[in-house]
């Protein structure tokens, strides 16, 4: 018999059709020998929960908080109910291209790793194809250069072995950044993680995400990460949570609206320079490095990556 992979999900405030794409697009799979766990972290979301309960697919296993407690705590009570060998995420606005589970756990096993995520194609809240973040494939020495740099893994796009899940006891707290403490802690652990250089999710990008309006906390909660994952203290409790008030304390509203604005330009930039457009687009992307002085230190880690031997 397939091995049994769990896929975990949490919905909380999502449109309903985006949830009902994301849901179908995971019992379509070509991979069958799957069950879907899904979290509604909102009971006061009755949209959300009609339409979850309207499903009468064996595979879907239903979990309804009786209050918000939140997506770490919520993927946490999902993964215990997980019987798979493998466990796959998902995000409730995102679509996984049909042959994900598949190529995951082909890939996975025939090169002998723990874990593995792909590259994936971005939309927008109506489906419209932006762009795709395709770049190449890691093997597991190349992402653990790169994971100590900056997270360039892609969380709804994870498929691993239950035990790593198991042995790191889920998901710790850190605002915005679960995904790459989790990743840190587990090569800390002498899991091996690699990537597939394959988009096998459509990634949404919606305009009210948290991790724009947090964007600030989450970039200094990982910056934060990555330094203690280099120092040998990521398991150390003390020093995660100095680190997480910390950057609560420099973000407030003032210095996220500045951090977020100098990544527009830089943004901005960037595509002014693609097309063509240098002198402008040089300006733009130096504005970005006057706007907030934590862009420079986001500006120097992406030097830093992207000219690191990796």
């Amino acid at each position: 018999m397939k091995d049994l992979v769990s896929v975990i999900m949490s919905t909380y405030d999502e449109d309903v059709k985006l949830v009902a794409e994301s849901i179908d697009s995971i019992l379509n799979q070509t991979y069958t020998n799957l069950e879907f766990i899904i979290v509604l972290d909102n009971p006061n979301n009755i949209s959300l929960r009609n339409l979850l309960i309207s499903y009468t697919d064996p595979r879907i296993k239903l979990l309804f908080n009786e209050k918000n407690i939140g997506l770490v705590k919520s993927l946490n009570y999902a993964l215990g109910h997980c019987k798979g060998t493998y466990i796959a995420r998902m995000d409730a606005d995102d679509i996984s291209k049909k042959e994900r589970l598949e190529i995951q756990k082909k890939y996975l096993e025939e090169n002998n790793i723990d874990f593995v995520f792909t590259d994936v194609a971005y939309i927008d809240e109506t489906g419209n194809k932006l762009f795709e973040s395709r770049n190449r494939a890691l093997n597991p020495i190349q992402v653990k250069k790169a994971l100590e740099k900056i997270n360039v893994s892609n969380h709804p796009t994870w498929f691993l072995k239950r035990e790593i899940y198991d042995s790191l006891h889920g998901y710790r707290d850190i605002n915005y950044c679960e995904d790459y403490d989790f990743s840190l802690r587990a090569l800390n652990s002498g899991f091996i993680i690699g990537k597939i250089n394959k988009s096998t999710l459509l990634y949404r990008i919606r305009k009210d995400s948290i991790s724009r309006s947090n964007a600030l906390n989450q970039f200094l909660n990982m910056r934060g990460l990555s330094r203690l994952y280099r120092q040998g203290k990521i398991e150390n409790s003390n020093d995660v949570e100095n680190m997480k008030l910390l950057s609560k304390k420099i973000s407030t509203n003032r210095e996220n609206n500045k951090f977020n604005m100098a990544s527009y330009h830089f943004n901005q930039g960037t595509e002014m320079v693609k097309k063509g457009s240098k002198i402008k687009g040089c300006v733009s992307l130096l504005k970005s490095l006057f706007i907030s002085k934590y862009y420079i230190l986001k500006f120097y880690d992406l030097y830093r990556y992207k000219n690191a031997k990796i």
